[in-house]
């Protein structure tokens, strides 16, 4: 930073601290196609990040500082075939991320200028923590850019911004030239305005010509399916124009906007024809009970529907790799179990053992006939099914390995396998890894993370709600409070090396009236988010003052002035995480929401945001985390005593 808060970088920081992913940009790419193909809209997406010599360019011509930051770190650039379309993907967009602003072509009457929308939004919060952190030092936002424009005006616009707007200077000694480039421009405008009209008047002659197909196909003017119209539809359409307001003409008169809208709304992406758009109109505007009918009969939304990628790809034979989806290792203690007889070791391995054995019956027992229905040894194998129980009682020692194939996704082979002991010392330790095996992706496509599938198994859940576990500190399902002579325990708990849970404490001020204030977290619920986490992390809420001792006693660093309120998350590495109303109000968070055969995206701000967020974060450290890696039997058919 120099000349009075003037930012300058050179190329060479900006290469040395500026890192983005090529999963930013790709992943910006897909979202915006995704939702786009969703309306059918046509469209173009291209994509880049911002070269370090670029910004470096831009830093030399242009003022940026703190209050002024470089904001198109990432564009996306749309083109767009039809000039009425522009508005409607504005407003898509804005549906899709969180908009910060938007400009736009600035004319008057006597100059043309490519029409263009800039919007800038802000990077969901998962592809921000993607990109390297000294990036939001060097006067860069954490935001990116998308323009949209219309394929006319694409066509030579970068011929112009580079040929003419880059030598505004020559130009003007040669008007004669510049005046002949701009009547090219009002013929490009005016061809953009023509199409549009020429497809709207098309739309009209075939509505009276009665062509109810090519009139929704002239009108709409979106990307549509083959399939051609219901004979049911068609002779119901021509019978209702006996009415004024008859069917066809409310169908024409629907704006194109309101039928996108509709087409977002759906929870899944649905095949767009002809029949489809008929039946949308009819279930958000003409209600009208005989479409409803046919429509019904013929399941509309899933007739014509084409076969997903994993549908119609053939996998080649390719080595399978591994993907953890949750692992722990804990001790149960038998705190949950509700028995009259002393609880002893031998009790608690036992009632374990059998928790996971009739999880094993209840999901194969179906393909194995022979398996027996009490808690042993058993093993057997059949095509892409596999179970290895080693049940040892009298050495109080249980194996288990079992796997199955995945029936939507070819290739990918489902896996769980635990270990349950007694020690000398009786305590009764539990290890769990939950995860899948498939073959690496190739470069035409992505790589799904194992977080997404995060997922313990039903015998784990069934241990810990039933038998009790130890990890650090007891676990609790529900909200609790830490008082102050708890800190001692809590902070041994922080310390132990055994401990897999991460803690997670929420420290807040105290309002007048002796309350706990959590106005700070907005929607963050955190009865919910414990109730959400509590089998493989600790949940504490506490006062303002018992929070403060608990970072003296722990060695926490940041026990200032700004430590309350804040949410602290002690990592079992040792690492530290702290949040304060900031973070809270200000994070935003991306959803992937699968779907029958197509990616949906979901933003969410503030304390909502926050929650997810959160919540991931302990799920990615989960399966990350170097706690057991199992037996990795990819090929071995026994598990060794």
């Amino acid at each position: 930073m120099n000349e009075q808060g003037r930012a300058k970088y050179t190329k060479e920081e900006l290469v040395a601290h500026v890192k983005v992913p090529a999963v930013v940009e790709k992943d910006l790419k897909r979202m915006i196609s995704d939702r786009l193909e969703q309306c059918g809209l046509y469209f173009r997406v291209f994509s880049r990040i911002k070269t370090a010599t670029s910004m470096a360019r831009k830093f030399e011509l242009k003022e940026y500082g703190e209050e002024r930051k470089l904001q198109d770190l990432v564009g996306v650039r749309i083109n767009l075939y039809f000039d009425d379309d522009m508005d409607i993907c504005k407003d898509i967009m804005e549906r899709t991320f969180d908009a910060v602003g938007w400009s736009t072509s600035q004319r008057n009457e006597d100059e043309f200028k490519p029409t263009k929308l800039n919007g800038v939004f802000r990077l969901p919060g998962y592809l921000k923590d993607e990109i390297s952190s000294d990036t939001w030092d060097m006067c860069i936002d954490d935001t990116f850019e998308i323009q949209i424009k219309t394929m006319f005006f694409e066509g030579w616009h970068e011929i112009e911004h580079d040929m003419r707007y880059k030598g505004e200077e020559l130009w003007s000694l040669f008007p004669g030239f510049s005046r002949y480039l701009n009547s090219i421009l009002a013929t490009l405008e005016l061809c953009d305005k023509s199409m549009v009209t020429l497809f709207e008047d098309l739309g009209h002659a075939l509505y009276k010509a009665g062509r109810w197909s090519d009139m929704i196909k002239s009108h709409f003017r979106l990307k549509l399916g083959d399939a051609p119209m219901y004979p049911e539809v068609e002779q119901l359409l021509n019978e209702d124009m006996s009415r004024v307001e008859n069917l066809a003409k409310r169908i024409y008169k629907t704006r194109k906007s309101f039928l996108v809208d509709q087409l977002l709304k759906r929870g899944r992406k649905i095949p767009i024809n002809v029949n489809t758009i008929v039946a949308l109109l009819n279930d958000s505007q003409f209600h009208d009970s005989r479409l409803t009918a046919i429509f019904r009969e013929r399941d509309v939304y899933n007739d014509g529907r084409e076969e997903s990628l994993a549908e119609s790809r053939h996998y080649e034979l390719r080595p399978l790799t591994r993907h953890t989806v949750f692992q722990m290792c804990t001790q149960v203690d038998g705190s949950r179990l509700k028995v009259e007889q002393p609880v002893t070791a031998d009790l608690i391995f036992e009632r374990s053992a059998d928790y996971i054995y009739r999880w094993i019956v209840r999901k194969y027992g179906i393909l194995f006939k022979d398996m027996p229905q009490e808690t042993s040894t058993y093993h057997a194998d059949v095509l892409a099914y596999h179970v290895t129980v080693n049940f040892d009682r009298e050495n109080r020692r249980m194996n288990m390995h079992v796997r199955h194939m995945d029936l939507e996704v070819g290739g990918r082979i489902w896996y769980s396998e635990a270990s349950l002991e007694a020690d000398r010392q009786d305590k009764v330790i539990l290890k769990i890894c939950n995860g899948y095996a498939e073959p690496e992706k190739d470069n035409h496509y992505t790589q799904e993370g194992a977080g997404i599938f995060f997922s313990y198994p039903g015998y784990y859940k069934s241990i810990v709600d039933n038998v009790g576990i130890f990890n650090g500190i007891d676990c609790l399902n529900r909200r609790r409070i830490l008082r102050e002579e708890q800190v001692s325990q809590l902070v041994k708990a922080i310390r132990d090396p055994e401990r897999r849970f991460p803690v997670v404490v929420i420290a807040s001020k105290e309002t007048p009236d002796g309350m706990m204030d959590e106005e700070w977290l907005c929607q963050f619920r955190v009865s919910d988010f414990t109730r959400t986490v509590w089998r493989y992390a600790h949940v504490f809420t506490c006062y303002e003052a018992v929070g403060r001792k608990l970072l003296e006693q722990s060695g926490h660093d940041g026990a200032g002035e700004d430590a309350v309120p804040q949410m602290y998350i002690f990592w079992p590495d040792g690492d530290v995480d702290s949040y304060g109303p900031e973070a809270v109000r200000n994070c935003s968070f991306g959803r992937h929401l699968e779907v029958r055969d197509a990616h949906t995206y979901d933003i969410v701000r503030g304390g909502q945001a926050f929650y997810h967020k959160i919540v991931t974060d302990l799920r990615d450290w989960n399966v990350s985390a170097d706690m057991w890696e199992g037996f990795k039997l990819e090929i071995m058919t026994e598990i060794p005593k």
